[in-house]
């Protein structure tokens, strides 16, 4: 390979042509845009069933089924959720203007406010943490199951001969 060929290789894999780094923000934006569709079709699915439940929930069930049963590898997602939650205070800022705007509310009801955001908070928290602890211990489980499986089809393979 002579240095031009290199030079002009260098920041790209072989073989794929673009920039690892613009193949990585393609990434994010098709995982993004797949979980806005996600949302998209459970707002449609919400609004003719008719629905109340909030199609953030719908749509977050159906993709929890399907990365549970495997229908929708969790790499497909990956990069996208990651920038989501890495970037999650953008989603507050309209919390925010809330309270620029309606200083008066504030003033009059501000206690009472901060009370439920604060115990809202401890309360989401409590749960997610339990829904985690729950999950990791199913997986911790399945993993067990798989492992004893596997050291029995071994030992029946190695009885068999």
């Amino acid at each position: 390979m002579t240095s031009d060929n290199r030079v002009a290789g260098e920041g790209r894999s072989a073989g794929m042509g673009l920039p690892r780094q613009v193949r990585q923000a393609a990434g994010t934006l098709w995982q993004v845009a797949l979980l806005c569709a996600i949302w998209l079709a459970a707002e449609a699915l919400r609004s003719h069933m008719g629905w109340r439940t909030p199609a953030g929930l719908i749509g977050f069930a159906a993709l929890a089924l399907g990365l549970f049963s495997r229908a929708v590898p969790g790499r497909w997602l990956a990069q996208g959720t990651r920038w989501l939650l890495s970037d999650m205070l953008l989603f507050f800022i309209p919390a925010m203007l809330v309270v620029v705007n309606y200083g008066d509310l504030v003033r009059s009801q501000g206690l009472r406010i901060v009370l439920v955001i604060v115990l809202s908070t401890a309360c989401v928290m409590v749960a997610t943490a339990l829904v985690v602890d729950a999950v990791y211990r199913l997986e911790l489980r399945l993993a067990q199951r798989k492992r004893s499986q596997q050291r029995s089809a071994k030992a029946a393979a190695g009885g068999a001969r």
